[in-house]
């Protein structure tokens, strides 16, 4: 039989269950009429790639991965050695490098987009950020968070779309949103700053005008003293989650993930008190989350739904941890029977998930 002679549709209907960008691209590589056949129908969406760094201070770019949906490695390539990992987007890297250039990096295609340089000084302590991709269908600017405990910093990618509205952010450089206690945590979401200080209350900015829009308390009580609360906002379709994993210390100071405390899922909710009240915000407990599979690093998350994934099971959160001499595995939980159960991977310093794009 010949191959290219396998009729377009079940080509497209393979290609359609491919949820890893590798396999998908071979696909296309066989023949002219395979390539044809898989362009002429979307793109399938891609599981994450769980991104690891490289092993000590010298080269701390990313360079290798692991795909859950293809249970193999995959290489990444770093622009230089000198390019330091700032913090992951939903398919792209935000580095800097020795003279504080920032870079946006497509690590599947090797594409760039350079920023301009950093707010911060060269002095500054940890500095981390990421780019929030539009929607196909949005042609708005991809705004950029670029923040530490004490500052964040906030602009426009005027090359990622068109203009909005209004414009009161300088487009050619950062604007510094006025946040008043430490940074723990912050999100973008639908033209919205939510900025979480140390205390787990969380400040909302309009991202338009940077002006506070409300506030919203805590999502859940204060932690045990002897425990340690990470905090990770995950956009969700038109909701905002918020998925919160404890840690303990041993014997000598090391967190370690309290896996008998389980991961609590909360959703933002706005209510109304009564007609003459404007909506009260709060977090409401979620029990399960339907179909959802979501992502969790420790400050980040994504979230996608298992009709798209039929090997994948829903109502579960999937996660990486710290053991073992601090290498991370996979781990899923399931929202059903409050489970965890440790996945196939490799030992690897991972840091984050980010989401592959052949864009």
């Amino acid at each position: 039989m010949e191959w290219s002679t396998l009729p377009g549709d079940l080509v497209r209907l393979v290609a359609g269950h491919l949820h890893d960008p590798l396999d998908f691209l071979r696909l296309r590589a066989v023949c002219r009429s395979w390539r044809s056949a898989a362009s002429s129908s979307p793109t399938p969406p891609f599981l994450p790639w769980l991104l690891a760094r490289t092993a000590g201070p010298a080269h701390p770019t990313a360079s290798l991965s692991f795909s859950l949906a293809a249970g193999a490695a995959r290489s990444v390539p770093a622009p230089s050695s000198s390019h330091r990992l700032l913090g992951p987007t939903r398919s792209h890297l935000l580095l800097s490098d020795a003279t504080h250039r920032l870079l946006l990096l497509n690590p599947l295609t090797g594409a760039r987009l350079p920023l301009p340089n950093s707010p911060f000084p060269a002095s500054s302590p940890v500095i981390q950020g990421y780019l929030v991709p539009a929607a196909a269908d949005d042609d708005s600017p991809a705004p950029v968070v670029l923040y530490n405990a004490r500052k964040l910093f906030f602009r426009f990618d005027s090359n990622a779309g068109g203009e909005p509205a209004t414009k009161p952010v300088d487009r050619d450089d950062w604007t510094e949103v006025p946040v008043r206690d430490l940074v723990a945590e912050n999100m973008y979401h639908d033209g919205k700053l939510f900025v979480c200080d140390d205390r787990g209350h969380i400040t909302v900015f309009d991202a338009a005008t940077l002006a506070v829009v409300g506030a919203v308390p805590p999502p859940s009580a204060p932690p045990r003293r002897d425990t340690f609360k990470c905090t990770a906002f995950v956009p969700s379709g038109d909701e905002l989650l918020c998925v919160i994993r404890y840690f303990t210390r041993d014997g000598h100071g090391e967190l370690l993930e309290d896996c008998s405390a389980g991961l609590e899922v909360y959703r933002l909710e706005r209510e109304t008190e009564n007609e003459d009240q404007s909506p009260k915000p709060q977090w409401v407990r979620m029990r399960s989350i339907g179909d959802r599979l979501l992502f969790i690093g420790l400050l980040q998350g994504f979230s996608f739904s298992a009709a798209d994934f039929p090997r994948f099971q829903g109502d579960c959160i999937y996660f990486f941890k710290l053991e073992r001499d601090k290498r991370s595995f996979i781990y899923r939980f399931s929202m059903e029977d409050g489970r965890t159960e440790e996945l196939p991977g490799p030992w690897m310093h991972a840091c984050t998930w980010f989401v592959p794009s052949l864009s």
